[in-house]
């Protein structure tokens, strides 16, 4: 599933200067750290002007909409909401929305990664959506999604329908969940007969002597409300402000080993792509807000600028390289088909989105023993894991990832909208609301700093969504919200604003730097960013009511009518 996250990815992602969340989702009036720099987001262009003394966002103005193209081919603009259609091979296209905006005829309307044609397979259990069936309540991938035979007729796979997840989590992929090859290689991806771990790592992603402090997975920022699935590596570009950059410090992004090279999409703006690169042996990495497309991707590099998103066919060895690095840390991680995390107590709530989640993992056992401790020395995190976590979940706890009540899962939208679904919906967009994320909800560790606990969602003030963080504060005589069960009722908790200090003896950086905070900074908290109150539900449910006037949690005593339901 492409990252549709693009949408807060298109500026840098840091969490210095500025701050991490402020440059990724710039709102008119707030501080920015560097003048004209420019941030395409929710369709607007940010541009950073001085005000005063002061560097500030202003009011954006409308990214100016291509016209969109009559001919369904992969890669080509569509209108937004345009239905399904065939190409001139008879397969299936999505008009989806990218992360630039635009919309575009993609393969998979689950936001597949490159690859693969997307014809029915006649092989599959199941055929197409609204196709007849005769075993109802069987689940089968049918090449294009998780669906189920209800009524006799193939349907959408909502919450109700899964199987009950185990008390410890599904500790291996269920047989109805699809692999990481039919989600990342199409619905004609065959399975691998090799494993991740014969494949070794023996080129560094970007040069050693060039790294900078990483932020490890697990970060919730901006849109990115719950935990990320990727880390980004730190360049010392990143202490250079932007207007000062010369050609010298865009260093080469390499590839790990060989593979091939699937996608390169253009995440809405000049200086940020995304790069999927195949392994083989069921095994991919994934690099995005990639500065510049070089290498052995040169002569892509045009069509890439103006495509959105555009499927690739392109070998590589280890050490070639395929882009250039300096204004923005680079976010990368790593998916192996073998490995499972058992952290979610609800995967059906990935199948529309995101569906690759579970296979995320630790990229560092993968490079060679120099390369690892190179890259492992310059992560964030000193604890272990050192890559950081992104599963939180535990049943029967507030801790984890969370999703308002009626909505089906990550893509953000209604349960109603895939009942009554006669042909497949796209995602990364959601009717009448501001981002796919307005109902996303995650309470979890920070992911440097684990003694602290994060406050995120993606509806704070406005319910079509104005996702934002905050520090949790556990006060005297609290449980933490992984201890939080129904037994404890209702626990009201103050929230603060996210605040961070550098190592004892570590200068911070100066102000308007845009490298990543030292190795080994924590948290503090900032002014009151008023309370929370949250309650686990004997179903499992969590009810949620946020107040962002308040600042004593003994304001409030009971929910109102602005009470929340999320479920897992």
């Amino acid at each position: 599933m492409r990252k549709i996250i693009a949408l807060v990815l298109t500026a840098s992602l840091s969490f210095v200067g500025i701050g991490f969340a402020q440059a990724a989702n710039p709102k008119a009036g707030t501080k920015c750290s560097t003048a004209n720099q420019k941030v395409t987001f929710s369709g607007k262009t940010f541009t950073c002007v001085k005000k005063g003394k002061s560097l500030v966002w202003d009011a954006g103005v409308p990214v100016a909409k291509q016209a969109a193209s009559k001919n369904v081919t992969e890669g080509f603009l569509c209108a937004e909401g345009s239905a399904p259609a065939k190409d001139t091979n008879g397969s299936t296209l999505y008009c989806t929305k990218g992360g630039d905006g635009k919309s575009s005829w993609r393969p998979q309307s689950q936001q597949s990664s490159g690859g693969g044609a997307n014809t029915q397979n006649t092989g599959f259990k199941l055929g197409q959506l609204g196709a007849s069936c005769s075993k109802n309540s069987e689940i089968a991938w049918n090449g294009l999604m998780a669906a189920i035979c209800k009524n006799g007729k193939v349907s959408y796979l909502l919450a109700a329908d899964a199987p009950k997840t185990p008390a410890g989590g599904f500790t291996s992929r269920p047989e109805w969940y699809p692999t990481l090859s039919q989600i990342l290689g199409g619905s004609g991806a065959t399975e691998p007969t090799c494993a991740p771990s014969s494949i070794l790592f023996t080129s560094p992603v970007l040069p050693l002597d060039q790294l900078a402090p990483a932020i490890p997975y697990g970060a919730m920022i901006g849109g990115h409300v719950t935990p990320i699935d990727h880390a980004y590596l730190g360049v010392k570009a990143l202490s250079k402000p932007a207007s000062q950059l010369t050609a010298s410090d865009y260093v080469p992004v390499t590839a790990p080993a060989a593979g091939t090279i699937t996608e390169v999409s253009n995440l809405g703006s000049p200086n940020s792509y995304r790069v999927v690169i195949d392994h083989g042996c069921n095994l991919y990495s994934v690099y995005m807000v990639m500065n510049k497309v070089t290498g052995v991707l040169a002569s892509l590099a045009a069509q890439a600028a103006t495509s959105g998103y555009l499927k690739a066919n392109v070998k590589v060895k280890a050490g070639d390289e395929f882009g250039r690095q300096a204004e923005t840390a680079l976010d990368f991680n790593v998916f192996d088909g073998t490995q499972w995390l058992s952290g979610f107590q609800n995967i059906q709530s990935y199948l529309t989105q995101d569906t690759w989640k579970p296979y995320t993992a630790d990229y560092l056992p993968f490079f060679t023993p120099s390369i690892r401790t190179a890259m492992e020395a310059q992560l964030q995190k000193t604890s272990s894991p050192r890559v950081g976590k992104i599963d939180h979940d535990i049943a029967g706890t507030a801790s984890g990832n969370w999703f308002l009540a009626g909505t089906n899962g990550y893509a953000g939208r209604l349960n109603s909208d895939y009942e009554n679904a006669r042909a497949m919906l796209g995602s990364g967009t959601v009717p009448g609301k501001n981002d796919y994320s307005w109902s996303h909800l995650a309470i979890a560790p920070h992911q440097v700093d684990t003694k602290a606990w994060v406050f995120s969602s993606g509806w704070w003030k406005d319910p079509n969504g104005d996702a934002d963080q905050a520090a949790l504060i556990v006060g005297s005589g609290q449980v933490t919200p992984d201890k939080l069960t129904s037994a404890s009722g209702m626990v009201v908790y103050k929230l603060a604003q996210l605040s961070y200090t550098p190592p004892a003896g570590v200068t911070p950086n100066p102000s308007g730097s845009m490298a990543p905070w030292p190795i080994g900074y924590t948290v503090t908290t900032g002014m009151s960013r008023g309370v929370v109150a949250l309650q686990v539900n004997a179903d499992g449910s969590l009810s949620l009511e946020l107040n962002t006037t308040l600042t004593d949690p003994a304001s409030l005593t009971a929910f109102t009518a602005a009470k929340r339901i999320y479920n897992r």
